[in-house]
């Protein structure tokens, strides 16, 4: 069943490719693929296998499961809608509205920020409105709640952004705000709680803000679902929600200690970024297999120089690739943090975090324009790709595809023998 297929999470790295992207960043959640024969260059008029226009707008990521897409959007009455579109064809199979309604959120965004998540069975949604939902393949809703409704009004500086995480039949829901903060274990199935954590932490004010999601992982032969934000990572236990280890003390040197990159990880090595506002963050890598307190313990490194601030960095070939809102790239060594190169990639602005797969890094501008660079400690870069369209959503990769999503279409991006053996 493809849902055992969700056990690939629990590994630092891809080892068999898989054509299933069901989730935020991926089939490990690190924004990494196996895949191999990967497009390097495309235009409006070139390698475009299909575009499909989208009703409304988000800032979600397109998730893939077998020969489906899924994307979430907000139509301009606020409806809140889930749609299915085939990953052959790009036509649209079917279009489930989940709900209605808006909160505070900067413009730069909506309700349609959190990307969703699918075990092959549902798709589960959740809304920056508080709406999490699950839905079948055929777009009936099987269960849904309000978590605004039932925990308390958000008090995000710029509204909801983080995304539900799915593992053996639970979904995992993050709220990190001014307010009461939790962490939300849910049965897939029922949609009822397993369990339910407070991570009401020291900082105050906007420090207390994340719009980053969770991740899994396996330590130590032990599964950990390890969250970033509040000046803090840690690493919980996904059965049981108590906290295993954590690092504090990541405290930055302005007011906006907001956390919105995610953690990553690969090769033994955690990496946190700290708020990068104004490039005024900075990132530190730790050691794996921690055990309570490992403030001073497991820190390997720490880089103030090269943080990102929005895009969650990427790890390939034991290098971390990360990039700069201001289009500034960098690849350091994971292990020291040395830097091996930084080169401005673009001169827009860039909220959305990089991918790996065959051997290249895939950074993409809020104008859907991608730089391809080879995964080296020298830089090379393969081609810059242009489509001149508003987005903050990560690109998704399937079948030897990419798909980027855009303010108003979504593009299924293949090498041209690849098109040509789909006809």
């Amino acid at each position: 069943m493809r849902y055992l297929n969700l056990l690939i999470f629990l590994s630092f790295a891809v080892s068999s490719p898989a054509a299933d992207w069901p989730c935020w960043r991926g089939t490990s959640g690190l924004g990494v693929s196996a895949e191999k024969n990967l497009p390097t260059e495309w235009a409006k008029e070139k390698n475009i296998a299909w575009k499909v226009a989208l009703p409304g707008k988000g800032a979600s990521s397109p998730i893939i499961v077998g020969r489906r897409i899924y994307v979430t959007t907000q139509t301009p009455d606020t409806g809140l809608h889930l749609l299915a579109i085939d990953r052959e064809q790009g036509k649209l199979v079917w279009d489930t509205e989940v709900g209605r309604g808006k909160l505070k959120a900067n413009n730069l965004h909506n309700m349609a920020t959190p990307t969703p998540t699918s075990d092959g069975k549902r798709v589960y949604v959740m809304f920056g409105t508080g709406d999490l939902a699950a839905v079948d393949r055929d777009g009936k809703i099987i269960w849904q709640r309000n978590l605004v409704t039932e925990y308390g009004k958000y008090n995000f500086n710029h509204g909801y952004g983080s995304s539900p995480m799915l593992l053996n039949d639970r979904l995992y829901v993050v709220c990190m705000h001014q307010g009461p903060s939790y962490l939300l274990a849910v049965d897939a199935n029922t949609g009822k709680n397993i369990w339910k954590k407070d991570r009401n932490l020291e900082p105050k004010d906007e420090a207390q803000d994340s719009y980053s999601s969770p991740l899994f992982l396996n330590s130590g032969g032990r599964t950990e679902l390890v969250l970033a934000g509040a000046e803090t990572i840690s690493g919980y236990d996904p059965k049981s929600g108590d906290e295993i280890w954590r690092l504090g003390g990541l405290k930055v040197p302005h007011p906006y200690g907001r956390t919105i990159a995610g953690p990553t990880a690969g090769e033994g090595v955690i990496v946190v970024v700290a708020s990068g506002f104004q490039n005024r963050g900075y990132t530190v890598a730790l050691k794996s297999d921690g055990k309570g307190d490992i403030t001073e313990s497991h820190k390997l490194w720490t880089s103030s120089k090269y943080s990102s601030d929005c895009p969650t960095p990427v790890i390939s070939g034991g290098k971390l690739f990360s990039i700069r809102d201001d289009g500034m790239a960098t690849c350091l060594d994971l292990k020291t943090g040395e830097p091996y190169w930084q080169e401005r990639l673009f001169s827009e602005n860039v909220k959305v975090s990089p991918i790996a797969a065959d051997g290249k890094i895939y950074f993409t501008s809020n104008q859907a324009n991608t730089a391809v660079v080879k995964a080296s400690d020298k830089l090379q870069l393969l081609a810059t790709n242009k489509l001149n369209e508003g987005t903050l959503a990560t690109p998704a990769i399937s079948d030897g595809r990419l798909f980027i999503r855009t303010d108003a279409n979504l593009y299924s991006i293949a090498n041209s023998s690849l098109q040509a053996a789909n006809k």
